[in-house]
């Protein structure tokens, strides 16, 4: 009976001892798998770091040369434009660099390396600009109370005329002054002077200073004004 029972624990002992190395096994084999599955992810990931430092690198070179391109840029257009405007912005590549400004005009200035292309922003600014579609605006904000923000209604300033626009100007005076005045905005002549000389000097005249020049525009064609001034010019009045 004890040889019995003791041969049924050595069976039960051998069966429980062979299903724990089994088990052994079989986690040894599952971990094996497991370090090889995580190791190749691991390289995997080691991969697509070095790719994105390699990205880095390379736009952090871009960036540095593009600051450096742009600083040079500055110093440059300091001597061109009597004052230059940076831009700041949120974006992280701006679709403009500097606003120059001289007595004659405002530009819009995009510094590039040599041989950078122009972006499809930089494009679309262009093309506002030549387009004239550009305008100064001036903004009202209300602060602390309430945060509102307003376009200011602001005065037309009058555009400064440029040489020919003053001759084109003044063309047009005389044309429509010369249709009452027909000697108006021409110059004075020997002739005209010695005929307002005498007549204003003739003793003879009886008329008032006024009737005489009213006579003297009506005679010489031009206003009573400039009949005046001549007259003062040669103290004769």
């Amino acid at each position: 009976m004890e040889v019995e029972l003791t041969l049924v624990w050595a069976i039960i002992v051998t069966i429980t001892l062979g299903i724990i190395v089994m088990s052994l096994i079989k986690l040894r084999k599952t971990h094996d798998h497991d370090i090889q599955f995580k190791e190749s992810e691991i390289q995997e990931l080691v991969e697509k770091l070095k790719i994105k430092q390699t990205r880095a690198f390379q736009g952090g070179v871009n960036m540095t040369s593009g600051d450096y391109t742009q600083i040079l840029g500055d110093f440059v257009f300091l001597t061109k434009y009597d004052q230059i405007i940076t831009l700041s912005t949120t974006a992280s590549q701006a679709s403009l660099d500097l606003i120059g400004i001289s007595e004659e005009s405002i530009d819009f200035l995009e510094i590039k390396k040599k041989g950078g292309t122009i972006s499809k922003n930089e494009n679309h600014i262009r093309r506002l600009i030549e387009e004239k579609k550009v305008s100064y605006k001036v903004f009202d904000i209300e602060l602390p109370k309430s945060f509102d923000i307003k376009e200011r209604k602001l005065k037309e300033i009058k555009k400064k005329e440029t040489p020919e626009e003053k001759i084109q100007k003044i063309n047009a005076q005389k044309e429509e002054a010369q249709k009452k005045y027909f000697s108006a905005y021409e110059p004075w002549t020997k002739s005209n002077d010695e005929f307002l000389k005498s007549y204003w000097n003739d003793k003879m005249n009886n008329k008032s200073n006024e009737e005489k020049i009213n006579e003297l525009s009506i005679q010489l064609g031009r206003n009573k004004g400039g009949i005046q001034a001549r007259l003062k010019k040669f103290g004769l009045n």
